[in-house]
């Protein structure tokens, strides 16, 4: 079952509600907000083994923080050290099986263990 339609205000300057003209302003407005929300809170998604998934769900639940937050602050903390040249990957560097990729970083410790 559908839902009956959004009842648009009418005015002497709007076209009528149904009319092609307010539809697309309706669409424009929706697209410009989707847009303007995109734009406030960017969002990416990476791949991670699941123990780290799991060790991040474990630290947000014992300290009471979002887990974004956790791994933001951990993906922080390496990239000041990046910036300040107290990061080397070279020794964690594996040949990638990628066209886009040369190298593939090896996880250090217990988090390379294959998953």
């Amino acid at each position: 079952m559908s839902k009956p339609p959004v009842k648009e205000r009418q005015t002497d300057e709007l076209p009528p509600a149904g009319s092609m003209e307010v539809q697309e302003q309706v669409r424009t407005r929706r697209g410009r907000r989707s847009e303007e929300s995109r734009r406030r809170r960017p969002k990416a998604t990476y791949d991670l083994p699941l123990s780290m998934i799991e060790a991040i769900e474990r630290v947000a639940d014992k300290e009471s923080i979002p887990r974004s937050d956790v791994v933001a602050w951990a993906v922080a903390i390496v990239l000041n050290g990046y910036d300040a040249g107290q990061v080397d990957w070279t020794p964690h560097k594996r040949p990638a099986k990628s066209l886009r990729w040369t190298h593939k970083l090896e996880l250090p410790g217990r988090w390379g263990q294959g998953e």
